[in-house]
């Protein structure tokens, strides 16, 4: 009976060397964002985010070769809400509650509903209306900025 993550020798260097670079980008990105100013700050979160995403994205390709090749539907369907709830997390970490609603609502229905392009623009632009108005001009909410400050970019 074969174990259901059996790798091959190769496949173990590789796992392992992406799990070493995903490890030394992650730690890249905690030193960046306790040690220096914000100002500083916002040049190394551009360069770590995306190769920490990167990162993660070859281990999760390592980790799927030697997947097992029949996986239950509801540990299909529970992996992806995960991913996708982590992703909603990590991008309005990233660049705060304003940008994030919008767009994360708008490559949901693209890619995960697979609706059509004209609907889904319809909703993302919604959505940042909804906000735009509700917590920001009558409500004068502080929405959260993230990390990367783009809605003092966009302002």
């Amino acid at each position: 009976m074969r174990a259901p993550f059996a790798l091959t020798r190769g496949a173990r260097g590789a796992l392992l060397f992406s799990v070493v670079i995903l490890a030394i980008f992650a730690y890249a990105a905690y030193e960046m964002n306790t040690s220096f100013t914000s100002r500083a700050r916002l040049f190394g979160n551009v360069i770590v985010a995306p190769a920490l995403a990167l990162a993660l994205a070859q281990v999760v390709r390592e980790l799927r070769r030697a997947a097992p090749a029949a996986i239950p539907v509801e540990a299909v369907f529970s992996t992806a809400a995960m991913a996708w709830s982590a992703a909603f997390l990590v991008m309005l970490w990233l660049v705060g509650l304003a940008v994030t609603v919008p767009l994360f609502s708008f490559v949901y229905l693209r890619v995960a509903a697979r609706e059509a392009w004209p609907r889904a623009a319809l909703y993302g632009l919604a959505a940042w209306l909804f906000i735009e108005v509700l917590f920001v001009r009558l409500l004068h909410v502080p929405l959260p900025v993230g990390v990367i400050a783009l809605p003092a970019i966009l302002n």
